[in-house]
C-alpha cells in the first residue's frame, strides 16, 4: 500500500509542479443555460452532474458521466488539482473502476484521493485516501458529492467499507442546504453538509459549496 501512495504521490507531484496557472475556465464562459435548466425552482429540485464537482463545462444531458478533466482550482488559500479519468485496481477488493485524483499539496507532503460514482449512482465517493500522519486508507465506495437530482433540505446516505488498520463499516450522509444560489458573483451554486458516521461515532462533518467551471469554492470543517 505505502509503495501505491508513494508511485502515486510522485508522480502526481511532479504534475502540480509544471501547472503555474489556474486551468479552469471561469463560469462566465459556461453554458449557463444548462445549468438554469438543470434546476427546479418550484419544488427546490436539481440535477447534479459531475461536472459540477470537476469544475468542468457540462452539456446539460442528464447522464451521469465521467468527462475528461486536467485542471487547478483555488477555494481560500488553499489549491488543489483534478484529474482522470482512469482506471484504478483496488489493492483489497482486486476491482478495477474508473477513477479521477484529486491532490491538495501540503506544507510537507500532498494529501491524494480517488474518488469514483459511487454502486448507488447517487455521488461521488472516495476509494483511497492518503495524507500526512495517517494510515493511508482505502473504500469501497461513499458519498462525498451528490450526483443526480437531489432536494433542498433532503438527505441521502450510503453505507461503505474503509480498510486501515481494519476493516469497518461507516455511514457518509449528506444534507443539501442550498439547491440554487449565487456565491462570490457565481450563479448556480449549490451547497451541502456532508457527515462520516459509524454507529456511535461521526468522524468528520463539513459545509461545502460548488459552483459551475470552479469545483469546490468553499469548505467548512465543523
Amino acid at each position: 500500500m505505502r509503495r501505491l501512495l508513494n508511485w502515486l504521490k510522485i508522480s502526481l507531484t511532479s504534475l502540480l509542479m509544471g501547472v503555474t496557472a489556474l486551468a479552469s475556465a471561469s463560469a462566465a464562459a459556461f453554458d449557463i443555460k444548462a445549468w438554469e435548466d438543470s434546476i427546479n425552482r418550484e419544488i427546490k429540485e436539481r440535477y447534479i452532474p459531475v461536472e459540477l464537482w470537476a469544475g468542468v463545462e457540462w452539456d446539460g444531458k442528464r447522464e451521469l458521466k465521467m468527462p475528461k478533466v486536467d485542471g487547478t482550482y483555488r477555494h481560500r488559500t488553499a489549491t488543489y488539482h483534478i484529474k482522470g479519468p482512469a482506471d484504478w485496481k483496488h489493492p483489497v477488493t482486486g476491482q478495477t473502476f474508473l477513477v479521477y485524483e484529486r491532490v491538495n499539496p501540503g506544507e510537507e507532503e500532498v494529501k491524494l484521493q480517488l474518488f469514483t460514482i459511487n454502486g448507488d449512482q447517487s455521488g461521488l465517493g472516495r476509494l483511497f485516501d492518503g495524507r500526512p500522519g495517517r494510515d493511508t486508507r482505502t473504500y469501497s465506495g461513499g458519498l462525498k458529492f451528490p450526483l443526480g437530482l437531489w432536494k433542498e433540505g433532503k438527505s441521502k446516505w450510503f453505507l461503505y467499507k474503509v480498510w486501515d488498520t481494519r476493516e469497518t463499516q461507516r455511514t457518509e450522509t449528506i444534507t443539501i442546504k442550498q439547491i440554487d444560489f449565487a456565491f462570490q458573483n457565481t450563479a448556480h451554486c449549490l451547497e451541502f453538509y456532508w457527515t462520516a458516521t459509524d454507529r456511535k461515532i461521526t468522524y468528520d462533518r463539513h459545509t461545502y459549496i460548488y459552483c459551475p467551471g470552479k469545483s469546490m469554492v468553499s469548505q467548512i470543517q465543523h
